[in-house]
C-alpha cells in the first residue's frame, strides 16, 4: 500500500489525465475557391454577417427581425443550450466535496429515552487519472457543439426566410406578367371575332385565339396556389399561424435584386465561420474526452471521507460534550475484474471518436461542395438572365409587328399568336432567371456560414 499510496500521490501532485489529448486535425483546405476571380476572395466578414441587409429590402429586414424574436425551433435550439449548461455543471460538481447531513430521533414512551443522531458527511472523490476532469472536457465541448448547432439554425433560418420571401416576390411577378399578356390575349381574341363578323378572319382564327386565352389563365391557378403556400410558409417561419400574413403579404413588392459585388473569403475561413463545422469540430473534441473519460475506470478511484456528529441516548443530551464525534480516512476502490465491461466501454469510445472523425472531414467536404456549387450556379444564371433580357425585348418587338400586319391584312394570325405565345414564355423565364439570381445568392451566403453573427446581436435583450 505505500508504493501505491505515492503512485497516487504522485500522480495527483502532477494533475495527469490518462487517455488522448484533443488536437484539431489538420485538414486539407484549398488556398482559393476555383469558381471566383481572386478579388473576390478578400475579408467577407463584415459582408456576410448581416448579408440580408444588402438587397435593401425593409420587408425582408422586417421579416428577419419577427423570425429572430418567435421562430419555434429558435426556442428550442435556446433550451438545449440550457441544457447542455446544465450537463456541464453537473460535470464539473464531482470535483468538489460533498456534504450530507442526517438526522434521527426514535420515538420513545414512558420514562424510555429517546436516542438521538445528528451526522454531518463529508465525501470528496480525488480525481487522481483525471476521469472527472476528462467528462468536463467532454462536457464544455459538448457545449460548444450545442451553442454551434443554435448558430447552424439561425443560419438556415434566414437563409430560408430569405428564399421564401424573394420566391414569394416571384411569383407575384409571374402572376403580374400572366395577367398582362392575357389581357392582350384578350383583346388579340376580341379582335379575331370582330374581323370573323365581316369575314375578314376564319372560324378557326377565333377558335386558336380562345384557346390561347383559355391556356394561358389555366397558368393562373397553380401559381396563385404556390403564392399562398410561399406566404404560409413565411408566416411559419415568423412564428406566425399560416393564415397570418396573408394580407400583409398580398401587396406586392420589388423583387430583391442581388447586389453587384459578393465577397467570398476564402476556404481556409469556412473552419471557423460555418457552425456545422464548429459543431463537428467540438463534437469531435468531446468523443476524444469520453476516451480517457473511459480509461480512468482502469485505475483506483480514491475517496476521503470524513464524519462529524452528535450521538446520544437521549436527544435531550445531543447537545452535551460528551455526545460529539468525529472519523476520517481514505477509501481506495480498484476494479480488479469486471469482466471486460472497462475496456469494452474503452473501444466504444474509441470507435465513436473515429466517427466523429469522419464526420467533421465529411461536413467540410460537403461545405466545399455547397460553396463551389453555389458560385457556379449564380454565375451561371446571371448569364441566362441576361439572354433573357434580350429575348423578351424581342419577342415584344415581335408581338407588335404580328399584331400591326395582321389587323393591316398583312399577315397571318398564326404569326400573331406564335409572337404572342413566345412572349409569355419568354417573361416568365426572365422573372424565374432574377429569381433564381436572387436565391442562389442567398444559397452561397448561407453556404459560407454568414448571418449568425449578426443574428445573435438581434436577438440580445
Amino acid at each position: 500500500m505505500g508504493a501505491l499510496a505515492l503512485v497516487l500521490a504522485s500522480a495527483l501532485a502532477a494533475g495527469c489525465a490518462v487517455g488522448p489529448d484533443y488536437r484539431p486535425p489538420a485538414l486539407d483546405v484549398p488556398e482559393r475557391w476555383r469558381a471566383v476571380d481572386p478579388a473576390a476572395q478578400a475579408d467577407a466578414a463584415e459582408a456576410l454577417a448581416a448579408w440580408w441587409s444588402r438587397f435593401r429590402d425593409p420587408g425582408l429586414d422586417a421579416l428577419v427581425a419577427r423570425a429572430l424574436a418567435a421562430n419555434r425551433e429558435l426556442r428550442e435550439a435556446d433550451a438545449r443550450v440550457r441544457e447542455a449548461r446544465a450537463l456541464r455543471r453537473m460535470a464539473a460538481a464531482p470535483l468538489f466535496p460533498e456534504l450530507v447531513a442526517e438526522g434521527d430521533a426514535s420515538v420513545g414512551t414512558g420514562s424510555t429515552p429517546n436516542p438521538g443522531l445528528a451526522v454531518l458527511d463529508a465525501i470528496w472523490e480525488i480525481d487522481v487519472f483525471g476521469g472527472t476532469r476528462r467528462s468536463l472536457e467532454a462536457a464544455d465541448a459538448e457545449l460548444a457543439a450545442s451553442l454551434a448547432e443554435r448558430r447552424q439554425l439561425l443560419v438556415v433560418l434566414l437563409g430560408e426566410l430569405a428564399r421564401s420571401y424573394v420566391e414569394l416576390r416571384g411569383l407575384q411577378r409571374r402572376i403580374d406578367a400572366v395577367r398582362r399578356n392575357l389581357a392582350a390575349q384578350e383583346e388579340t381574341r376580341a379582335l379575331t371575332e370582330a374581323q370573323a363578323r365581316v369575314g375578314l378572319a376564319s372560324d378557326l382564327d377565333v377558335e386558336r385565339a380562345r384557346a390561347l386565352t383559355a391556356n394561358t389563365a389555366a397558368e393562373l391557378p397553380p401559381l396563385e396556389a404556390a403564392l399562398a403556400a410561399t406566404a404560409h410558409r413565411i408566416a411559419v417561419l415568423v412564428g406566425e399561424s399560416p393564415a397570418a400574413l396573408a394580407e400583409e403579404l398580398a401587396e406586392p413588392g420589388p423583387l430583391p435584386r442581388a447586389p453587384e459585388e459578393v465577397l467570398v473569403g476564402v476556404p481556409a475561413e469556412l473552419l471557423r465561420r460555418r457552425p456545422d463545422l464548429v459543431r463537428a469540430e467540438r463534437e469531435l473534441a468531446a468523443a476524444t474526452a469520453r476516451i480517457g473519460e473511459a480509461q480512468a475506470d482502469l485505475y483506483p478511484r480514491l475517496t476521503l471521507t470524513g464524519s462529524v456528529g452528535l450521538r446520544s441516548e437521549d436527544v435531550k443530551s445531543l447537545l452535551g460534550s460528551d455526545a460529539t464525534f468525529a472519523a476520517w480516512g481514505p477509501n481506495l476502490v480498484w476494479p480488479i475484474f469486471a469482466a471486460g465491461r472497462i475496456r469494452a466501454n474503452v473501444a466504444v469510445q474509441d470507435a465513436r471518436a473515429e466517427q466523429a472523425l469522419a464526420r467533421y472531414e465529411q461536413a467540410l467536404l460537403r461545405a466545399l461542395e455547397e460553396v463551389e456549387t453555389a458560385l457556379v450556379v449564380h454565375a451561371r444564371e446571371q448569364v441566362r438572365r441576361r439572354a433573357l433580357e434580350q429575348a423578351v425585348e424581342s419577342n415584344r418587338e415581335a408581338v407588335e409587328m404580328a399584331r400591326s400586319l395582321y389587323a393591316n391584312g398583312l399577315g397571318g394570325f398564326l404569326d400573331v399568336l406564335d409572337a404572342e405565345r413566345s412572349l409569355l414564355l419568354s417573361e416568365d423565364r426572365l422573372v424565374q432567371s432574377e429569381t433564381a439570381v436572387t436565391t442562389s445568392l442567398v444559397a452561397l451566403y448561407v453556404a459560407l456560414g454568414g448571418g449568425w453573427e449578426q443574428a445573435e446581436a438581434l436577438r440580445l435583450p
